[in-house]
C-alpha cells in the first residue's frame, strides 16, 4: 500500500464512527454551494432585465432574493465549518488514543525500535497534522467539486465559445498543483523525521542536564541541538516557501484568464453573439471555476505532510504486538513457586554475541536467590526473561514447572513483579502510585506496605498518602524512591519478585531493614535479587555469579568464596573479607 493510500485508509478508519457528522457536513455544504452558484445567473438577469431595461422594481426584487440566498448560504457555510472542525478534532483524538493503546501493548524490543522521542512526535505532531488535513478536506469535500462542476456547466450555458479559456485555466492550475505536490511531499517526510531528531536531542539534554552542567559541556550539547534545529528550520522554510508561492501563482493564472475573457468577449459582444449580462455571468462563473480549484489549495498544502504523518502513524499501528502468551494454567495459588532457568541464552537483534549463554539455575520456591556480577554481565537480561520483557532465544524459563512462554502474559504479569533501579514512579501522590499495584487497596494496607519498606515514618512527617510525587519521583531521594517502589510491590503481593539493582541507592543498614520488612510482608514470595555489591546478596539462599553472560558459579556466599574466583575478586574489590588460600582448600585435599 502506498503512503497516500495508507493515509487515506487511516483517516477513513478514524472517522468511521462519525457518519452522521459527515452527512451533516455534506448537507450544509450543498446548501451553501447552491447559494453560491445561483449568484452569477441572478447578476446576469439584473444587468439584462433590470439595468439595461431600466426596470428598478425587478432590480430590487432580484436583489432582495440574492440577499436572502447569500444569508442562507453563509449560515450553512458557518455550520459546515464548525462540523468540519469537530470532525477533525475527533479524528486526531482517535489517532492519539490508538497510538497510546498500541504503545502500551508493544514489547520492549518494539518500543526501543521506535524510541520514546519518535512515539511522542507521532502521537502529537503527526496526529495533529492528519487532523488539520481532515479539517481542510472536510471543509471543501463537497464545496470544491460542486463549485467547479457547477461553474463549468453554468459558463457553458452562458457562452460555449469561451470554454477554451476555462480549459486552459484548469490545465495550468493542475500543472502548478501537481508540481507543488511532487516537490513538497518528500520534504514533508524529511520534516517529520527532523522533528523526531529535535525531540530526541531535547529529551537527552533535559534528562542529563545536571551531568551536562557538572562537566561544563553546555557548549557541546548546544552544538548538537543547534545542528538538529537548523536542519528542521531549513526544511520548514523550504516547505513554507513552496506553500507561500502556490496561492499567488494560482491567483495570477486566474487574473490572466479573466483578462483573456474580457478581450475575447469584446468581439463577441460587438458581433451580437453575447450580451453584457452574459459576459458578467461568464466572468463570475470563471472566477468560481478557479475558486473551486483554489479551495483545494489548503488540502494540497497540508496533504504532503499529512501523507508523511499518516504513514508514520500506520507504521506504529501496523507493528507487531507483544505476544499474548499461551493458554497454560498458572501454578496453583496459595503456594510458593520456583523459578528455573534451563539452558537460557539471549541474543539481542543485531548483536554480535549473546548477552546470556547456557544459564541453568534452580531458584527455590519462597527462597532468596542472588544474581551478582559486574557491569554488562547479563544480570538485567536474566531478570527480564522471567517477566518476559525479553524472551530467551535458546533454552527456557519455568515458573513452578510451567514455561513462562506457555502462560498467558496477563497472568504472568500478575504473578511476577520486576523492580529496577530507576524506580519508575509517576506524577501524582503516594496513594496513586501505590494503587497502581491494586486500585482497590485499602489505606491501612498501603500503610502496612510503606512501613514494611521502611518509609512510612518519613511520609507521616509530610502529607502521608497525599504526599505529592513529581514525575519520576524527583522530590524524593534515590533511596526513598526505591523504597516507594518496594512498597508498591508489597501491595501487589506477587508470587515472584525480581529486584534488579533495586537497593543500590540505599545505605547498607537501610537496605537490610527494607529487605527484612519485605520478607515479613511477603514470606512466601520467591525473591531474585540482582546486584553488583556482594554485600547485598551475601545472605541469599543461593547466589548465581555471572561474567560476560556466563554463569561461572552457583552456591552460597561461603561456597563461592571458596570456589569461585570471579566472586572472590568482586568481594575483595568491595572490601569484603576473603579467606586465605589454605582456608579455601578442603581438608581432604590437603
Amino acid at each position: 500500500m502506498t503512503s497516500g493510500h495508507a493515509a487515506v485508509a487511516l483517516v477513513r478508519s478514524a472517522i468511521s464512527d462519525h457518519k452522521r457528522l459527515c452527512a451533516g457536513i455534506i448537507g450544509m455544504q450543498s446548501v451553501s454551494m447552491v447559494a453560491v452558484l445561483s449568484q452569477p445567473a441572478l447578476n446576469a438577469r439584473i444587468v439584462d432585465s433590470g439595468v439595461i431595461a431600466g426596470n428598478v422594481g425587478y432590480i430590487e426584487r432580484t436583489g432582495l432574493l440574492m440577499v436572502a440566498i447569500v444569508a442562507c448560504g453563509a449560515l450553512s457555510s458557518v455550520v459546515a465549518v464548525a462540523l468540519s472542525s469537530r470532525l477533525a478534532a475527533d479524528a486526531s483524538a482517535e489517532l492519539r488514543s490508538r497510538m497510546f493503546r498500541k504503545s502500551a501493548r508493544m514489547d520492549a524490543e518494539e518500543y526501543r525500535g521506535f524510541g520514546t522521542h519518535s512515539l511522542l512526535t507521532r502521537s502529537t505532531v503527526d496526529a495533529n497534522a492528519v487532523g488539520q488535513a481532515v479539517f481542510a478536506f472536510a471543509a471543501t469535500a463537497v464545496t470544491a467539486p460542486l463549485i467547479t462542476v457547477g461553474a463549468v456547466v453554468g459558463s457553458f450555458r452562458q457562452s460555449w465559445r469561451l470554454m477554451p479559456v476555462v480549459a486552459l485555466t484548469a490545465v495550468f492550475l493542475a500543472v502548478v498543483i501537481g508540481g507543488f505536490v511532487l516537490v513538497v511531499a518528500p520534504l514533508a517526510a524529511r520534516l517529520q523525521r527532523a522533528i523526531d531528531r529535535v525531540n530526541l536531542t531535547l529529551r537527552e539534554q533535559l534528562v542529563g542536564v545536571r551531568v551536562i552542567r557538572l562537566f561544563r559541556r553546555e557548549r557541546t550539547v548546544g552544538v548538537r541541538f543547534r545542528e538538529a534545529n537548523d536542519d528542521l528550520t531549513g526544511l520548514a522554510r523550504r516547505v513554507g516557501a513552496a506553500q507561500a508561492l502556490l496561492f499567488p501563482v494560482a491567483l495570477a493564472i486566474t487574473n490572466i484568464a479573466v483578462a483573456m475573457t474580457t478581450m475575447w468577449s469584446a468581439d463577441l459582444i460587438g458581433a451580437g453573439k453575447m450580451t453584457i449580462g452574459d459576459l458578467t455571468a461568464f466572468t463570475g462563473y470563471l472566477s468560481q471555476v478557479v475558486s473551486g480549484l483554489v479551495l483545494f489549495l489548503p488540502v494540497i498544502m497540508l496533504w504532503p505532510r499529512a501523507q508523511a504523518s499518516g504513514g508514520r502513524i500506520r507504521e506504529v499501528l501496523g507493528s507487531a504486538e507483544a505476544d499474548a502468551g499461551g493458554t497454560a494454567q498458572s501454578p496453583a495459588s496459595g503456594e510458593a513457586v520456583s523459578v528455573e532457568f534451563a539452558g537460557v541464552g539471549v541474543r539481542y537483534a543485531g548483536a554480535h554475541q549473546s548477552s546470556l549463554a547456557e544459564i541453568t539455575v534452580d531458584c527455590p520456591p519462597g527462597g532468596i536467590t542472588g544474581v551478582v556480577g559486574g557491569t554488562s554481565s547479563g544480570k538485567s537480561t536474566l531478570m527480564a526473561t522471567v517477566a518476559r520483557l525479553v524472551d530467551a532465544t535458546s533454552g527456557h524459563v519455568d515458573l513452578g514447572g510451567v514455561r513462562v512462554t506457555d502462560l498467558p502474559l496477563a497472568a504472568l504479569r500478575r504473578d511476577v513483579v520486576l523492580i529496577r533501579g530507576d524506580h519508575q514512579l509517576v506524577a501524582g501522590t503516594v496513594r496513586s502510585n501505590l494503587r497502581l499495584a491494586d486500585g482497590d487497596a485499602a489505606e491501612d494496607r498501603l500503610w502496612r506496605a510503606l512501613d514494611a519498606a521502611r518509609i512510612g515514618g518519613a511520609l507521616r512527617d509530610r502529607d502521608g498518602l497525599d504526599t505529592a510525587v513529581a514525575q519520576g519521583g524527583r522530590n524524593f531521594s534515590g533511596g526513598q524512591r526505591q523504597r516507594l517502589a518496594l512498597a508498591r510491590a508489597i501491595v501487589r503481593a506477587p508470587r515472584v519478585l525480581l529486584l534488579d539493582d533495586a537497593l543500590s541507592a540505599m545505605d547498607r543498614p537501610t537496605a537490610v531493614a527494607a529487605l527484612r520488612g519485605l520478607r515479613e510482608a511477603l514470606p512466601d514470595t520467591t525473591l531474585l535479587i540482582a546486584a553488583q555489591q556482594v554485600a547485598t546478596v551475601a545472605d541469599a539462599d543461593r547466589i548465581v555469579v555471572l561474567d560476560r553472560g556466563l554463569a561461572v558459579g552457583v552456591g552460597t556466599h561461603g561456597e563461592l568464596l571458596a570456589g569461585c574466583e570471579v566472586y572472590r575478586e568482586l568481594a575483595a574489590a568491595q572490601g569484603r573479607r576473603v579467606p586465605d588460600a589454605d582456608a579455601r582448600v578442603p581438608e581432604a585435599a590437603r
